[in-house]
């Protein structure tokens, strides 16, 4: 018998994704399915993959953009469930984000990513939906509203995101930590992902093993990471 732990870095990590993904397709009884999207936007071979409404609706259109860390099931597999029953959700994974989402492009700003899902967006033939962003896809939901899709978007959510906060205030915040942003991003160790979670999710899980914690970091940190060091 094949171990996780014997197969490739990026073998491990399909698997380890397809498994998730099937499991969440089982708790949204198939109302949402993944798409891969070619996007024509970027400067580079940009792919994107959605969690997509499976059959046409007239229910409202929402986007919703994670965080940084994980992909659009950790994110919102506690969300998508109800959510899917009330609204057509879409929820991509940002590029570098995920086993799917990558980018030839060597751009990684905020605006790269909100052309992005705008695009996105316009290949869906979605021409007119409300933004929710959390943390760091606040910041691409609000360049999305403003700029890169401000005829498309229509009510924006944005969820801690300091997308209006001072020099001052971030300051600070980081003095209330015990750790510095770059020392808390991302994590590298079990015990710097079990203190991310803890600070970001309202209900963490109450145990959560190293192992798992390190199998984690090892087949999907290293796109973050480089991605995070460009910024």
């Amino acid at each position: 018998m094949v171990k996780h732990a014997d197969l490739p870095g990026k073998t491990a990590s399909r698997i380890r994704d397809a498994a998730l993904s099937l499991h969440l397709l089982a708790r949204l009884r198939l109302r949402l399915r993944p798409v891969l999207l070619r996007l024509h936007d970027g400067g580079g071979a940009t792919t994107l993959r959605v969690w997509c409404p499976a059959t046409p609706s007239s229910k409202p259109p929402p986007l919703l953009l994670r965080g940084f860390g994980g992909d659009a099931k950790w994110t919102w597999a506690r969300n998508l469930p109800r959510l899917s029953r009330h609204f057509h959700v879409y929820a991509p994974d940002l590029v570098f984000f995920g086993a799917q989402s990558r980018s030839a492009s060597p751009l990684r700003s905020v605006a790269f990513q909100a052309r992005c899902a705008a695009e996105a967006m316009r290949l869906l033939a979605v021409p007119r939906y409300d933004v929710a962003g959390i943390s760091y896809g606040g910041f691409v939901a609000y360049r999305m509203a403003i700029a890169e899709a401000s005829d498309a978007v229509g009510r924006l959510v944005i969820m801690t995101t300091g997308v209006a906060a001072t020099p001052g205030e971030m300051r600070a915040m980081a003095a209330r930590e015990d750790r510095t942003v770059d020392e808390a991003l991302p994590p590298d160790t079990a015990e710097g992902l079990r203190f991310l979670v803890r600070r970001s999710m309202h209900r963490p899980p109450p145990w959560m093993p190293g192992f798992v914690l390190e199998d984690f970091i090892q087949v999907s940190t290293p796109s973050r990471s480089v991605f995070f060091l460009s910024l």
